[in-house]
């Protein structure tokens, strides 16, 4: 089993975060993220600036089981949730009130990406990017950085859920993790099947209340051990909230196999 170390250069200043997706899962990450942030200065750390991304507007569907209040319908997600952070939390955190697209945002510079999505598509047309980047094909300015950068996912159903860290840039770091693409790299292949709830019950069939919460805490966790403690001995979790077990994914080559890849 290995262990994954923070990047040296990311203790010296504040670590660029790029969330994609502001609903379920997204906008209780955003609160997370923003625990983390005060932590990290609280200890005299640089802290973290995110960015972002989402294309809806709040629904009546999505009080109770998203961070948004009944004040909040109609106004778009991203908007809101940063601007409320911002405001009260004294941040300058940015927002896209769009879908993330990696040709169009490449020269938003970042250490972590985040997706919290409900489409295979968005995760498949990153995983792409990730992989010509790596494979010298991309032309895009972010492809000539030798830094480390890493790609964080975070996925669910109605009832389970999963999160996943690996390195989306593996620049001059000696192992190579593999993201949430490299090891399903099905996602290219998936339909998009997901419409939006247009009721709160609806809503609760598709995800069952608590298990978006579950993946953001389990994602944090998985942050925080990262960029406090700088090294990870594992790097995704296998959540279930109606059996309350959460299952490690180990920095394990032999495990890494059974995915029928390498390291």
């Amino acid at each position: 089993m290995n262990t994954l170390l923070i990047p040296s250069e990311w203790l010296s200043r504040q670590i660029r975060i790029v969330l994609v997706g502001c609903g379920g899962t997204g906008s209780e990450m955003l609160d997370e993220l923003f625990r983390i942030h005060c932590l990290l200065v609280s200890l005299d750390g640089y802290g973290l600036h995110v960015t972002a991304f989402d294309p809806d507007h709040v629904s009546p569907a999505n009080i109770g089981r998203q961070r948004y209040w009944p004040c909040d319908i109609g106004f778009p997600k991203a908007e809101t949730l940063i601007t409320r952070v911002n405001s009260f939390g004294g941040t300058d955190w940015g927002y896209v009130n769009g879908e993330y697209d990696f040709d169009t945002y490449h020269a938003i510079s970042f250490d972590i990406i985040i997706t919290c999505v409900d489409t295979p598509i968005v995760r498949a047309n990153i995983g792409k990017a990730c992989s010509e980047m790596n494979e010298g094909k991309s032309e895009g300015s972010f492809s000539k950085t030798r830094k480390a950068s890493f790609w964080l996912d975070c996925g669910n159903d109605s009832h389970t859920g999963n999160v996943i860290f690996g390195h989306f840039n593996l620049g001059n770091h000696p192992l190579k993790v593999p993201n949430v693409f490299d090891l399903y790299p099905i996602l290219a292949t998936m339909m998009d099947t997901d419409e939006p709830s247009c009721s709160t019950a609806a809503a609760l069939e598709k995800q069952d209340y608590g298990i978006n919460r579950s993946v953001a805490r389990e994602a944090s966790n998985l942050l925080w051990q990262f960029l406090r403690h700088g090294k990870l001995f594992h790097h995704g979790s296998y959540i279930d909230i109606r059996s309350g077990t959460v299952t490690p994914l180990p920095i394990d080559e032999g495990v890494w196999k059974t995915f029928n890849i390498s390291a």
